[in-house]
């Protein structure tokens, strides 16, 4: 089987199954008060590693989350598929400077590393090696083509650094796009592209991200349903607003997406500066969907487990599929960008039959047979999220670097969005949140 060539950003997101473990990190030795140092505003991946790093040092914060639970857009739950579902992010990409990995490791997960195998179709059959080597070779030019623009420092829409394309070349940018950036290739740029850093190498949960982030994250105290509605950074340090009333601290680290900033989700007074809104306004969330589909047990179709699958078409409204992840009867779809706007708002029922008509053109009916139940992830309707992970608009490239720049020494913002060269990811957003809590102690003199 020819792999494609990856080069940088290839995959950020996938699916994690298995069975729960039960976890016991330690409460953390912490210095919370209701008149705190610090305000973190979210308790996702950056909230979260922010909160350690502030509770290391003794200082004293208060973590609020809008939603009923912590973990952000790291969510895991076993109701659908009677097996763990990872809504969001699943695998630990860079696992070897992931910084979860290791309170993975502590735990005692269960961890795989994914080799990319690929099981690849044309119409209802498997593809020829004739076919796979135009496959490979779409790949190479593909990569080849983004790389030039990166490397010349242009920030370009990918669509416009591709010259030659052939009948394979709209697969390649399917995965490198919608189901990559979650954005098409007119709406994210090269400069964005080549800032990432490689993903490799990749491991899978068997007992889901999120349920890692959950349990981690509760070692920590968090106030949870306590959206937080304006912050005041008029006088000498921050006033943030709650429906349980007004905080008061030196310092907020702000840890929600671009889309809920994009939306004035949260009142600032006075206003942030014009380059803090500029680069606000130049991160729009992009979309990535899963469309999961659940078959009687047992149910394989000759597709080995964990490979991806993937078809020859000439259209975005695709979906590609993770197999049967750790053995579960389960196949991950994914979809992304401008389509899997569509998807949402078309809802569950429509993307849940997309997704099993795609797959029955591959399989043939014995897919609809064997299917049990579907789900089809909501990031997008998501009031909390507004999408799935932040991506440079194309000729704004240096947002991310913009966004890092505290305001006024008093707001300073992290996560996903702002992660550098690991922007997109998880791991990358607990990075951020670390990094931030470090950088406001020490402005602060703590």
């Amino acid at each position: 089987m020819r792999r494609r060539p990856v080069r940088r950003r290839d995959f950020l997101a996938g699916l994690g199954a298995g069975l729960g473990a039960g976890l016991a990190f330690p409460k953390l030795a912490l210095g919370t008060t209701r008149t705190p140092d610090v305000v973190i505003v979210g308790a996702g991946a950056a909230g979260i590693f922010a909160a350690r790093a502030l509770a290391r040092r003794g200082i004293g914060f208060v973590l609020l989350e809008a939603k009923s639970r912590i973990g952000g857009r790291a969510f895991t739950e076993s109701e659908s598929f009677g097996t763990p579902f990872d809504h969001g992010c699943s695998f630990l990409h860079q696992a070897d400077r992931n910084p979860w990995r290791p309170l993975a490791v502590e735990a005692g997960y269960s961890l795989l590393r994914h080799g990319a195998g690929e099981t690849v179709f044309v119409g209802d059959r498997r593809a020829t090696d004739a076919e796979l080597e135009g496959y490979g070779a779409a790949w190479q030019r593909t990569n080849q083509a983004l790389r030039r623009a990166g490397a010349a420092r242009l920030d370009i829409p990918a669509a416009e650094a591709i010259e030659t394309r052939t009948g394979w070349s709209q697969v390649c940018e399917n995965w490198i796009g919608p189901m990559s950036f979650a954005a098409d290739f007119e709406d994210f740029s090269t400069a964005d592209w080549w800032a990432g850093e490689a993903t490799e190498p990749n491991d899978m949960i068997a007992e889901g991200f999120g349920a890692l982030v959950a349990e981690v994250g509760a070692s920590l105290p968090v106030d949870l349903e306590t959206p937080v509605s304006a912050i005041d950074w008029s006088g000498p340090g921050v006033k943030v607003g709650t429906p349980r009333g007004i905080l008061e601290a030196r310092a907020a680290i702000v840890t929600v997406s671009t889309g809920v900033l994009q939306a004035d989700a949260i009142r600032f007074a006075p206003s942030l500066p014009p380059a803090t809104r500029d680069a606000i306004g130049h991160l729009p969330m992009g979309l990535l969907g899963k469309i999961a589909l659940g078959f009687a047990p047992g149910t394989r179709f000759d597709i080995p487990a964990n490979d991806w699958v993937t078809y020859l078409t000439r259209s975005r409204e695709a979906v590609f599929f993770l197999a049967w992840p750790f053995e579960a009867d389960v196949m991950v779809g994914f979809c992304g960008g401008r389509f899997g706007w569509d998807l949402t708002r078309a809802g569950e029922a429509a993307a849940v039959d997309f997704g099993l008509g795609e797959l029955t053109k591959l399989i043939g009916a014995d897919a609809r047979k064997r299917f049990v139940r579907g789900r089809f992830t909501q990031w997008g309707r998501d009031p909390h999220m507004r999408g799935a992970y932040a991506h440079e608009a194309p000729g704004h490239h240096g947002a991310r670097t913009a966004l890092m720049t505290p305001v006024g020494d008093r707001i300073w913002f992290a996560g996903e969005a702002v992660a550098g060269g690991y922007a997109m990811t998880c791991g990358g957003a607990a990075m951020s949140g670390r990094t931030v809590a470090d950088r406001v102690a020490a402005t602060l003199g703590l």
